[in-house]
């Protein structure tokens, strides 16, 4: 055995009561097993206490018997990233050379990592230049080099498209056929979890056994996301249109033809270090509208939503007109800097730690944008109403039990929903939303489209990039695909969801 575990436990040093309790779980060479739970049910409390990674934190009980070498991809595979280097190739390579191997063996080994998730042509390329989903693979491939006997991977889906995702099951399957053997920890049921021997559940830091394949409705008793669109058969490609199952859906909450166009973008260009990015795109968003924009990783998703905020930051080029249609006149968005844009279109970006600073949720909302100019003998006039809006935003994203916690104390999906929080505070009435939907289980992604549902309600458009099929089928009017830089034609998806 690789792995064993008998009635194993973990109780965190400031927790009141335990983690983990009589977990029993055994990995042999060539099985790959996935453990699906709730946020909040342990799920990567388990992972770090296989791999050691919680000794400090707490305290362990029971058997815990790893054989060879064990390493894990957290949650956050891009604090992973040593920063210690430019280059791909490199990035792979490193630790293998710091622990002293042959350099033409790391090499062909990073060689080989990268090959086997598909990403080999990515050798050459600057790690700034990446895209989420592809910086994920190369912390990956860095994990594989070192030629590891157990593979713990905490939510490896994150960023990753649908055929991204069959690719990566492949090849762990192919590691597992090696000898290795995998674990794989996660909030969401996908083409990685579809790929593994067994699936289990984790439940308030219980292991429940259900078998090979949970069915769907198990999976939701569970808590668990299914990112697989209803009725899904043979795959398909992510701009095809499909069938949502309408028990999924909210009610239509806004008209089938929006009257009013909130967002025009015409002639969009992006060149970024000479490469071009994105050709001519020309894109329509009417108010009250949510549109999800699909493909595959590289394909330029984010580079969008970020060119639209003003956010692409030095060493890129932009070309094209930027619309917003207000309460009042349109304004043409043209050179305006990001702050400026932030009053028409909140960005919400793929990785909400970047996004947050402060010590507290209402802290971090409190500064969220400076507030604005005023004389001195109306300062505490302003400030009660940034207290207002701040405590009125929290509502509307189901934080306000949270509002003394630390930022980086939240789980991912609440550390999105305060981003939207603070988007929020400058009243825009567009929404950029970069894959919402990562890290979450059932219950988030119905906090999503509730949130999602009052801001269309209250006249706001949302514009999401997203790898999940099932909820851009159950929550957007329409579906766009980006490929090769350019914008297809759109697929109705038969109304609209909140």
């Amino acid at each position: 055995m690789l792995l064993e575990l008998i009635g194993a436990g973990f109780t965190y040093r400031s927790g009141a009561c335990a983690a983990l309790t009589d977990i029993d779980l055994r990995l042999a060479p060539g099985q790959m097993h996935a453990i699906l739970g709730e946020v909040g049910a342990g799920t990567s409390t388990l992972g770090r206490l296989i791999t050691g990674l919680l000794s400090e934190r707490g305290t362990s009980v029971g058997h815990i018997r790893v054989a060879g070498t064990a390493v894990m991809l957290g949650d956050d595979p891009e604090a992973q990233l040593s920063g210690m280097t430019s280059l791909v190739g490199d990035e792979v390579q490193l630790s293998g050379r710091l622990r002293g191997h042959e350099v033409s063996a790391v090499e062909r080994r990073a060689h080989q990592a990268l090959d086997s998730l598909g990403i080999d042509e990515l050798w050459r390329r600057r790690l700034d230049t990446l895209s989420g989903g592809q910086r994920q693979l190369v912390a990956l491939a860095g994990l594989l080099t070192g030629n590891p006997s157990l593979l713990v991977l905490d939510q490896p889906s994150l960023s990753l498209d649908p055929e991204t995702r069959r690719r990566l099951g492949a090849a762990l399957r192919a590691f597992c056929v090696a000898g290795g053997a995998v674990l794989i920890t996660a909030h969401q049921f996908d083409e990685v979890a579809q790929a593994c021997d067994q699936v289990s559940i984790l439940a308030s830091g219980r292991l429940i056994r259900t078998g090979i394949r949970p069915s769907a409705s198990e999976l939701e008793r569970q808590g668990i996301w299914d990112t697989r669109p209803r009725g899904q058969g043979e795959p398909r490609e992510p701009h095809q249109s499909y069938e949502p199952r309408w028990a999924d859906r909210s009610e239509a909450s806004g008209p089938s033809a929006p009257a009013s166009v909130a967002l025009s973008v015409r002639g969009l260009s992006v060149a970024r270090a000479g490469v071009t990015v994105l050709t001519d795109i020309d894109l329509d968003l009417a108010s009250g509208e949510i549109v999800s924009i699909m493909g595959s990783n590289g394909a330029g998703k984010s580079t969008l939503l970020r060119s639209l905020a003003g956010l692409l930051g030095a060493g890129a080029s932009t070309s094209g007109m930027i619309t917003v249609d207000g309460n009042g006149p349109p304004v043409s968005l043209g050179e305006a800097p990001a702050h400026e844009r932030a009053q028409h279109l909140g960005w919400v970006g793929q990785d909400p730690g970047s996004q947050l600073s402060a010590a507290t949720v209402r802290e971090e909302l409190m500064h969220a944008v400076p507030l604005p100019s005023h004389r001195r003998r109306d300062r505490a006039t302003i400030r009660t109403r940034r207290q207002e809006a701040v405590t009125s935003a929290m509502a509307r994203t189901g934080l306000d039990s949270f509002s003394e916690t630390h930022p980086y104390d939240l789980s991912i999906d609440f550390r999105k929903d305060l981003v939207m929080a603070s988007a929020l505070i400058l009243s825009p009435r567009i929404l950029l939303l970069d894959e919402p939907t990562l890290g979450r289980d059932r219950k988030a992604i119905d906090r999503l489209n509730m949130f999602t549902k009052d801001f269309r309600r209250r006249g706001g458009s949302v514009l999401a990039t997203t790898h999940d099929r099932h909820w851009a089928a159950v929550t957007a009017d329409r579906i766009l695909l980006l490929d090769e830089g350019r914008v297809n034609q759109d697929e109705q998806c038969g109304g609209a969801a909140g």
